[in-house]
């Protein structure tokens, strides 16, 4: 009777999701990062030192979960946290109004009354009135109701950025914390959504570098934007943070962490399998992440515990079937990314003669918008890469077009731009 017992409670056991063990979607845990550790003692000592960091690269390479993970570090060193993703707000008045109820947050009883009205659906300004914000302005200042009311922010953008700005150094003083703030997707304000870009990074570098107790790290996911927003001389906010770079996952840290995942679900990888698998994510995020998804949701599939290499192999094909509607959303932000991109993407992908039967500045044009955004990286002189391999293979898949015909589009197109321009002018 034991044994039978014993059984059916193994054969009832719930295996783990394959996109809980590999979320591809989302930021990763910081409990379940893979690698880059490193990376998250630097910048976490660095902003609790009082310092700036800028983080730029690609989407889908574990920017936000290395930034969520320092947070959690200077959390846990006592200092007070918020996180704003700028391409979730709508303008200036939006950023100012998330900023504020972040920064608010910190406090556990607004914290609480804040939480209670988003979730009742109700006015988070009255919510705060009933919590202390009578105390709270004393503290804070006279002008935190015009932020928090998310209406009377957005008619008067420009006041209530200086105002939710201002709120980090004033909170940090009057509770003698340390403030981190985390501005993700920081690129997106050079859009114009958010007003003039020079007149708003002025605002924010004129704010921030007299907020002496208020360190921000800016991440962003379109590098050489953010290179531009920082770097040269003649911007507002350069030099205003270290670049730090991520560190690549190594072979080893992948090993490691995909068999760790696995035997939460008592699911083993062969040798030859697992150094496969690494080897087709190229040690992409989430490349190397899907590929593992899609080999753990077939072994579910077949009621096994077991990924060989065929497996990993088959798990390839599934990764690709399940971006196919992602990757047709990039083909067509491909195409509307500039003329002749969408050519440039495939000659990319498939390493082929990029300047082929084209002028050169309607090849750099393509590329250009390419990198924009974010299909595409400069490795080195001509040399590009699309940086989602999966997305690469899809590309590569797809035909190049005869020589003849590209040489007659580009007849075609430099007949057409020689029409349009004025008259004395070159191309």
């Amino acid at each position: 009777m034991c044994y039978v017992i014993s059984y059916v409670a193994m054969s009832d056991t719930r295996r783990k999701g394959s996109a809980a063990l590999f979320p591809t979607d989302h930021p990763v845990d910081p409990g379940m990062m893979i690698g880059r550790g490193s990376d998250v003692e630097r910048i976490s000592a660095a902003l609790a030192g009082g310092g700036n960091i800028v983080l730029a690269g690609p989407r889908r390479t574990g920017k936000t979960t290395v930034a969520d993970a320092a947070l959690a570090a200077c959390r846990s060193d006592g200092a007070y946290v918020a996180q704003v993703d700028l391409f979730e707000c709508a303008d200036a008045g939006a950023l100012a109004h998330v900023l504020t109820l972040e920064l608010l947050a910190n406090r556990a009883l607004l914290r609480r009354a804040i939480q209670d009205a988003i979730t009742a659906g109700r006015s988070v300004l009255d919510a705060l009135r009933l919590a202390g914000t009578i105390r709270a302005r004393q503290d804070l200042g006279e002008d935190l109701e015009f932020t928090i009311d998310l209406a009377r922010a957005e008619e008067d953008p420009t006041r209530a950025l200086d105002t939710a700005l201002r709120l980090g150094q004033r909170l940090a003083e009057r509770d003698g914390r340390r403030v981190v703030i985390f501005m993700d997707e920081f690129q997106d304000i050079a859009t114009g959504r958010f007003g003039d870009d020079d007149v708003i990074t002025r605002k924010i570098r004129a704010v921030l570098q007299r907020s002496s107790d208020v360190s921000v790290l800016f991440a962003g996911s379109i590098e050489h934007l953010m290179r531009d927003l920082f770097a040269p001389s003649d911007r507002a906010l350069s030099q205003f943070g270290s670049f730090h770079e991520l560190t690549q996952i190594t072979p080893t840290e992948w090993a490691d962490g995909i068999r760790e995942r696995l035997a939460s679900d008592q699911t083993s990888i062969a040798d030859d399998a697992l150094g496969r698998l690494i080897e087709l994510g190229e040690g992409e995020p989430r490349a190397t992440m899907l590929i593992a998804q899609q080999a753990h949701a077939q072994a579910l599939e077949e009621l096994s515990h077991h990924i060989d290499h065929a497996s990993v192999l088959a798990a390839l094909d599934r990764a690709l079937s399940s971006e196919q509607l992602r990757h047709q959303q990039q083909l067509e932000r491909i195409r509307g990314a500039a003329r002749y991109s969408e050519r440039m993407a495939i000659r990319v992908a498939a390493d082929a003669e990029l300047y082929q039967g084209l002028k050169p500045q309607q090849a750099a044009r393509a590329l250009n918008a390419l990198r924009d955004i974010g299909v595409v990286e400069h490795v080195r002189q001509g040399t590009w890469l699309v940086v989602d391999p999966l997305l690469r293979r899809y590309l590569g898949a797809r035909r190049v077009e005869p020589l003849s015909f590209v040489r007659a589009a580009s007849d075609i197109s430099e007949s057409s731009d020689q029409a349009t321009m004025p008259p004395g002018a070159t191309g």
